[in-house]
């Protein structure tokens, strides 16, 4: 019993020292689709989640910075070393 009221009061105490600890963002619907496949292909590139089978509602993140991908195609290959060769933007 101990430990676990411990445990209580540790989990409260860090929710008033950092509450950004526990915030996991808001999240709010964007679009609902027809399975959970489609909404995985609209969420591609974005701070977003997808909930449900079918059908499948998709959220987004409003509050985050979303960082644009790596895109693999503005790379050129240049030969330069044999074990992991060489790439310039």
């Amino acid at each position: 019993m101990t430990v676990l009221a411990s445990l209580v009061f540790t989990t409260f105490t860090s929710y008033l020292i950092m509450p950004s600890w526990f915030d996991h963002g808001s999240y709010t619907q964007d679009s609902t689709h027809a399975t959970l496949e489609e909404c995985q292909i609209a969420k591609h590139g974005l701070d977003a989640i997808c909930v449900g089978d079918s059908p499948s509602h998709l959220y987004i993140n409003d509050e985050a910075e979303v960082v644009p991908e790596f895109q693999q195609h503005m790379l050129e290959f240049v030969e330069c070393d044999h074990w992991a060769g060489c790439f310039k933007q």
